[in-house]
């Protein structure tokens, strides 16, 4: 499956709507398993999920094996980009049981993310499908233990993310938790990436326009253009 052929999918999917979160979650989690059974059927391959615990609200959306871009030298058209959003990602294995969930989780090493917005497929969806937003993600191959760096764009705009905080991935370990758990409750199995909410919100085409570089001591553990 390509983009292209995702995003018909999407847009003919009950019109492209789906009911608020807010409404009812298990209505959305069933529109949500019907979606990606359409999309499987047809090629897709789940990688990993975003998951976010907004004031209370548990989000969780799929991110597809076309979805996935390598995290050094990948080059993005800014007409298909509305921004670049940076996470704390963790690679977990869902196991089968819920009893071996918090062993899978506590061994799992926190990494950079890059998370790529695209302009809405359909106007009708609610604003928390990130279905109808993501575009791709890129994800580093080592482990961060501290602080990094962005430096984005032509203008060199530079954004320091500080993990020193005693429960900074405390608390993102407790958004891979909750992400791991519904896994398992709706039946998806699998070695997967997970997405634990931005750390700044969205940063502009723009802003990210040229080249965006995660730096860690020292090293460049993700490097992307939108151009």
């Amino acid at each position: 499956m390509n983009f292209t052929e995702y995003s018909a999918i999407l847009r003919a999917f009950e019109d492209g709507a789906f009911a608020s979160i807010h409404d009812n979650y298990d209505d959305i989690c069933h529109a949500q398993d019907q979606l990606i059974a359409e999309l499987t059927s047809k090629g897709a391959v789940i990688k990993g999920w975003k998951v976010v615990d907004d004031s209370g609200v548990f989000i969780i959306s799929p991110i597809f094996d076309f979805q996935v871009f390598e995290n050094q030298g990948t080059q993005l058209p800014k007409n298909d980009v509305s921004g670049l959003e940076v996470e704390i990602c963790y690679h977990c294995s869902v196991p089968i049981l819920a009893s071996d969930i918090e062993y899978k989780v506590q061994n799992s090493e926190p990494r950079v993310a890059i998370e790529v917005l695209r302009p809405k497929i359909n106007d009708k969806s609610y604003q928390s499908c990130d279905f109808y937003y993501n575009y791709g993600i890129l994800v580093s191959n080592l482990p961060i233990a501290g602080d990094f760096t962005l430096k984005s764009g032509h203008q060199n705009q530079t954004y320091d993310y500080l993990t020193s905080a005693p429960d900074f991935f405390k608390q993102k370990k407790k958004v891979l938790l909750k992400g791991v758990q519904e896994c398992v409750r709706r039946g998806y199995i699998d070695d997967f990436f997970f997405m634990t909410g931005s750390l700044n919100g969205l940063i502009g085409t723009d802003i990210c326009l040229g080249k965006n570089e995660v730096i860690a001591a020292g090293s460049t553990l993700i490097n992307v253009d939108v151009i």
